[in-house]
This record gives structure tokens, C-alpha cells and sequence, in this order.
């Protein structure tokens, strides 16, 4: 076992990891949650948190396949269910985006003779805040736990690429290898969804400056892509055709 092997090993992990955080749904999971806050360092926390709730529950599954089952391979059902779930949960979230989009862009009061645009968001777990208030309450412990575990719904169905990986790995690379690999791989999760969840608040920040019915308008399309990519998802997991 060479230290070049090894650093192999760890860099292919690594790849692998930020390969399945730029998959479309997860982009469009962390994405849907992000676009309410338009900050990108708040959204690459929320990012961070969504991406420690998925990575943990791929450990999960890899110390099940391997302590438990001592297989890389699953019933076909579990991945059905898992992608369908996620598909559902994806579909949840896009669709409030959409709604929360539609009413920022046209809800419109006057107050004092004045007259204000409110952002009215709200996402399942969540809540509903305004755009002028919502810093103190989003930055609550709760509402980053709760978006952990979002993350960890994402991943219901096994990590395919990374049990075939680690598969690979244990013929020729003792434990503590392994799990070297597998956190990388969680690291590289993690870094990957936080730039995601950064580069999606800071899209999101520059429409909120262009006016609130501009905003509403990105969130609304935006909204409406992450509902036909939730569609596509549970279609496929079910074996519909298009």
C-alpha cells in the first residue's frame, strides 16, 4: 500500500463526492431552500447544513452494506422508494418556491401614502417570514437542523457510486483507508453544497435588487423547473414513460 495509491484513493473520493453534490436534484433541493434569503454566506451555511444531513446518512449506508450486510448491492425497491421520496420532497419544496415567487410578484400594498413590496416566502418545516425580518428567525438552530434533515431525505435510496467505489477499495486498502475515503468524500459533499448553496443565494440577491416583482419572477420560474425535475425524478424511480 504506496502513499501514491492511497492519495489516489482519497482524490477519487473527493471527486466522487462533489460529482453527487452537483447531480440536478440536490442542486435544485438546495437551491429551493436558498432563494428566500438572497445572502450568500447565509446560503451557503443553509447549504453546509443540507449537505451534513445527506453526507451523514451516506455513511450510514456504507457501514450498513458493509458491518451489516457485507454486500454493495440493495434490493432495486429501496432505491425506487428512495428516489421517489426524494422526487416528492423536491416537488414540495419547488412548488412553494413557485407560490412564494407568484405573490412576491404580485402582492403590492400602499401604506402612508407610500407603496411597499413585501416578499411573503415559506417552505415546509420552515415557516413563513418576511423579506425585512427574517434574519433573526432563519438563523435559529431549529430551522438549520431542520434543514439537515431535508438533506438526509435526499438520501433514502444508496449511493450507488460510492459503495461500488469503497468495493473496490477494501481488496487492496485496510480500514482505516476506507474510512479516510469516505470522509473525504463527506467533506467534499459538504464543501460542494455550501458553494452551491452560496452561488444560488448570491443569484438570488441580485434579482431581489432589481425590485421585488423581479425576484418574484425568478422564484416563480425557478420554482417551476424544480417541480418538473421532481416529476421527471418519481416518474423514473416508477417506471412511467414520458
Amino acid at each position: 500500500m504506496s502513499a501514491e495509491s492511497v492519495g489516489v484513493a482519497l482524490a477519487t473520493a473527493g471527486l466522487l463526492g462533489v460529482t453527487h453534490a452537483i447531480e440536478p436534484d440536490h442542486v435544485a433541493g438546495i437551491s429551493s431552500l436558498t432563494s428566500r434569503y438572497g445572502d450568500a454566506r447565509l446560503s451557503a451555511l443553509v447549504g453546509a447544513c443540507f449537505s451534513l444531513g445527506h453526507a451523514a446518512v451516506v455513511v450510514v449506508w456504507v457501514g450498513l452494506a458493509y458491518l451489516v450486510l457485507g454486500s454493495t448491492s440493495f434490493p432495486p425497491i429501496l432505491d425506487t422508494v428512495g428516489t421517489t421520496a426524494a422526487g416528492v420532497i423536491l416537488g414540495l419544496f419547488g412548488a412553494m418556491m413557485a407560490v412564494s415567487g407568484l405573490r412576491a410578484a404580485v402582492y403590492e400594498h400602499d401604506h402612508g401614502g407610500e407603496s411597499h413590496s413585501h416578499v411573503h416566502v415559506g417552505l415546509p418545516f420552515f415557516g413563513t417570514t418576511d423579506h425585512d425580518s427574517h434574519a433573526e428567525h432563519d438563523r435559529s438552530v431549529r430551522a438549520y437542523l431542520k434543514t439537515g434533515l431535508v438533506g438526509a431525505l435526499f438520501t433514502l435510496s444508496p449511493p450507488l457510486s460510492m459503495l461500488a467505489f469503497t468495493s473496490t477499495l477494501l481488496p487492496q486498502f485496510d480500514g482505516g483507508v476506507v474510512g479516510l475515503a469516505v470522509t473525504t468524500y463527506a467533506v467534499s459533499i459538504t464543501v460542494a453544497m455550501s458553494l452551491i448553496g452560496a452561488g444560488a443565494g448570491a443569484v438570488f440577491g441580485l434579482t431581489q435588487g432589481r425590485g421585488v416583482r423581479a425576484f418574484g419572477a425568478v422564484q416563480t420560474v425557478a420554482g417551476v423547473g424544480v417541480v418538473a425535475l421532481a416529476a421527471t425524478m418519481v416518474l423514473g424511480a416508477v417506471g412511467t414513460p414520458f
